[in-house]
Order: structure tokens, then C-alpha cells, then sequence
């Protein structure tokens, strides 16, 4: 894009050494700003260059060197050129003719926060791929072994404000990042740079111990491990409305089938269905458009 730009604007180029001070409605905030260009579909920045004109581009500005320029009609037509032309027959570019950019999906106003529209937010398998990952089991949930890089996928941020932006919904972590006071800054951090606030966290249960996927004297760890973890956050998350009773409606986004945890042999009589609100995200390709457009 950048170079197209300078082919297009050659007078304008952006050079090195020239400055972004604005990105979109973003500004004196480089971490804010390096988020908006990873996420917006449309980029307006403000560009400020501390270079001097060159001697071509003073003499053109100035008038004392002109381009010599043909009439419209000779302009419009190609040159001759042999039959082995690739390109020969082809009618010539209509330099009037303009691109019809796409529409920026953020274009249109946000609609105004409404605290009767939430959503339970995982981050890992969500906002971060799981691709390769060592997991560690700890209390009934798994969280990964490695952290050292927490890079949030940008087109999963980007999915997650079009959600916002057009729902007024806010947010409300139920990820295992919630246990960790850092890693729970982090992403609200990341989260407020693009214009997104966190309304709140989920609380912390004990998983069920009674809970086992085959025989109790020999069962299916990893299925037993799933089948907890997800009746616990399904817990979490219907204690977390009990006492926000002006929610009305709302989803979940989570890369663990929840819906597990749905059976009448499991559920508990005051745990909701997590299946009509479940939105199903694949941990390593994380949340997309087509996910928040679904929602």
C-alpha cells in the first residue's frame, strides 16, 4: 500500500525519516496507534516530514521546469506495439475512471454501550492461537505452559471490536488469564488501546470432583479434565448474570465446547444452557468475521 502510494503521489512520497502522528482517530499514542493499523480495515494517518524538498520537486512546484503534456483524446491511446504483445487490443486505462474503495466496517458511529448485552470473552484458543502450544493443568482449567509470547492475533481483535462496535455489548473475561493479575492487565491494556473496556471478570469456582468421563476407577483424563473445566466456567458464567440481573441478553466466545456440560446428568437445576449462546471458536485459527457477523 505504501508503495503504491508513493507511485501515486510521487511529490507526496513517505520516505524514511518522515513521522506518523495520527492513525485514523488515534494519536500521541504510539501503542494505540500500532494496534489501529494491525486491526482497521481503512487507514487515514497524518504524516509529518522533516525533509527537504528535492531540487526535481522544487523546480515543478515552482514552475521552472514543466512535463510536456499531451492533448486528452492522444493520451487515451496506446502505443503500437507488435502482435506478440501480451497486452495488445486492450483498450487504454481511463485515468478519470476511479476505484470504488471498500466500505470500512468501523466507517458508520458505534452504537452506545448497552449494559444489558454482554460478552464472556476466553482469550486463549480466541484472541490467541493454541497452534503448538504446552498446556499445564492447574485447579481444572489449562492454561498454557509457555507465555512468553502473549501476541493477541490482530484479526481477532479486529472481529471482536466490529462485535462491539455494532452491539454496544460490553465485556466480561471468563478466560483463565482473570487468575493472574498480569496477564489480566495485559489484556485489558490491549483491549482499551482500541477502544474496548472490560466491564468485568467471572468468579473463580472449584471444579466438580464428582464429574468422570468413563469407568470412575479408570477414566478418561483429558475427557474428565474437558468435562470439568467446561461445567465450571458454565457455573462461572451463570453466577456472574445472577448477579447482573439487568443482562438480558448475551454469548460466549470460547474455544472449549461448553455445551458438554448441557446434559441433565451433569447440569446443575440453577446452571444455565451454554449451548444457544456458545459461539464455538476454533483455538488455532482463533475469532473471525465470520464469527462476529454470525453473532
Amino acid at each position: 500500500a505504501l508503495g503504491e502510494w508513493n507511485h501515486l503521489h510521487p511529490l507526496l512520497s513517505i520516505q524514511r525519516g518522515d513521522r506518523i502522528v495520527a492513525v485514523n482517530h488515534r494519536s500521541a499514542d504510539a501503542q494505540a496507534m500500532l494496534m489501529e493499523i494491525r486491526v482497521a480495515g481503512v487507514l487515514r494517518m497524518l504524516v509529518r516530514s522533516f525533509r527537504k524538498q528535492s531540487l526535481q520537486s522544487q523546480s515543478l512546484l515552482s514552475g521552472a521546469g514543466t512535463w510536456p503534456l499531451k492533448p486528452l483524446e492522444e493520451s487515451k491511446k496506446r502505443p503500437e506495439t507488435d502482435s506478440g504483445d501480451l497486452y495488445a487490443g486492450m483498450p487504454a486505462p481511463d485515468p478519470e475512471k476511479k476505484v470504488t474503495p471498500s466500505k470500512d466496517i468501523f466507517a458508520d458511529p458505534p452504537a452506545k454501550e448497552d449494559l444489558s448485552l454482554a460478552i464472556f470473552l476466553d482469550i486463549d484458543g480466541v484472541l490467541r492461537k493454541l497452534e503448538s502450544v504446552p498446556m499445564i493443568t492447574v485447579n481444572g482449567g489449562t492454561l498454557p505452559l509457555d507465555l512468553g509470547n502473549r501476541a493477541l492475533l490482530p484479526e481477532a481483535l479486529r472481529a471482536l471490536k466490529y462485535l462491539i462496535h455494532l452491539t454496544g455489548a460490553s465485556l466480561v473475561v471468563s478466560s483463565e488469564w482473570r487468575r493472574s493479575s498480569s496477564l489480566l492487565e495485559e489484556a485489558q491494556t490491549a483491549l482499551r488501546a482500541l477502544g474496548m473496556r472490560v466491564r468485568g471478570v467471572t468468579p473463580v469456582l472449584r471444579p466438580r470432583e464428582d464429574l468422570f468421563v468413563g469407568t470412575k476407577l479408570d477414566p478418561d483424563k483429558q475427557a474428565t479434565l474437558r468435562l470439568r473445566w467446561a461445567e465450571r466456567r458454565a457455573r462461572e458464567i451463570t453466577a456472574w448474570l445472577q448477579e447482573h440481573r439487568e443482562v438480558r441478553h448475551w454469548i460466549a466466545l470460547d474455544d472449549l465446547d461448553l455445551t458438554i456440560a448441557d446434559e441433565a446428568a451433569i447440569r446443575s437445576a440453577d446452571t444455565l444452557k451454554m449451548g444457544p449462546f456458545l459461539v464455538l471458536v476454533d483455538p488455532e485459527v482463533g475469532l473471525t468475521m465470520s464469527h462476529a457477523r454470525q453473532s
